[in-house]
């Protein structure tokens, strides 16, 4: 086992909760939604100031209009607003973004980017999040450096949000990647009964929620959600998908569009209910990562 300080940082997320706060965590009965979408812009620089931020991965790819690295940045903000409400801790938001606007975050926008590239630059952030259409290449020093992240002890959410007639690109590429970085067979399906579908909130029996293919909402005289610029879903199920180390689920791979999902706040697209089980799904996932 590698000593404590080669150890990626989890559970500073956490460390201004302690004794009977922290069990406070565990205890969330609801979301408690703004409609407004208000989000601060004045956002410290000091990153020492938070007890949490959910980097976004940069990484090159095909070249498509539709989707980028950097797609619908509100659905991050959304996340992380319900989080806040949530979770007694510092969380530093995504600015000037809310549901689906604006389509591609703006250098700044997010409260993190990072790349696979520098493990110096990984080593600071124990979550990060990874989301996209397009396929995708890691080259060999990526792929070193995504092993060694995770093994010491990094956490990897990675969901496609495939629109109009995209395809499974980005799960395909995601799920080749894993394979070539921890070998065949190293990604396993994540068993319903797993805590990361029952720890702050309780997913039933059907885990991981699937946004594509439901009945959307209007309001009366609201027009369709193409007209309106909001995208049509048209991804797969494959059910969640990760990678163990030992008994620690160390990377997330859906293909769900729950990414999509948190951008929906109103319902527009997915129902109210599939917005608030999405983001309940996404705060599952850090909860889990945070303390394991």
């Amino acid at each position: 086992m590698k000593q404590k300080q080669e150890q990626i940082n989890r559970r500073q997320f956490l460390r201004t909760a302690s004794g009977a706060a922290l069990s406070t965590i565990f205890t969330a009965t609801g979301l408690h939604t703004t409609t407004k979408g208000e989000i601060s812009d004045e956002v410290p620089d000091d990153l020492d100031k938070y007890d949490f931020l959910m980097p976004r991965v940069k990484y090159a790819h095909e070249p498509k209009e539709a989707d980028r690295w950097n797609v619908r940045p509100g659905g991050d903000a959304n996340l992380l607003r319900e989080l806040r409400s949530v979770i007694r801790c510092r969380i530093k938001p995504v600015t000037r973004a809310y549901d689906w606007q604006p389509q591609w975050a703006i250098e700044g926008q997010l409260n993190a980017v990072v790349t696979f590239d520098q493990m110096e630059e990984l080593k600071k952030y124990p979550f990060l999040f990874m989301t996209g259409e397009n396929p995708y290449r890691f080259d060999d020093r990526q792929k070193a450096n995504l092993k060694e992240y995770i093994i010491r002890g990094g956490f990897l959410l990675m969901d496609d949000c495939v629109v109009l007639r995209g395809g499974d690109f980005f799960y395909k590429s995601s799920y080749e990647l894993l394979e070539q970085v921890f070998g065949r067979g190293a990604i396993k399906r994540i068993p319903l009964h797993h805590e990361v579908f029952h720890n702050v909130y309780d997913l039933g029996d059907k885990g991981l929620p699937y946004m594509e293919h439901q009945n959307r909402m209007l309001l009366p005289g609201m027009r369709q959600p193409r007209q309106m610029g909001l995208p049509y879903m048209h991804g797969q199920n494959h059910g969640a998908r990760g990678v163990f180390i030992g008994d620690r689920l160390a990377v997330f791979l859906s293909s769900t569009d729950i990414h999509c999902g948190w951008c929906d706040s109103h319902g527009f697209e997915f129902g109210k209910q599939n917005y608030e089980k999405a983001i309940q799904m996404g705060i599952n996932i850090i909860m889990y990562a945070m303390t394991h």
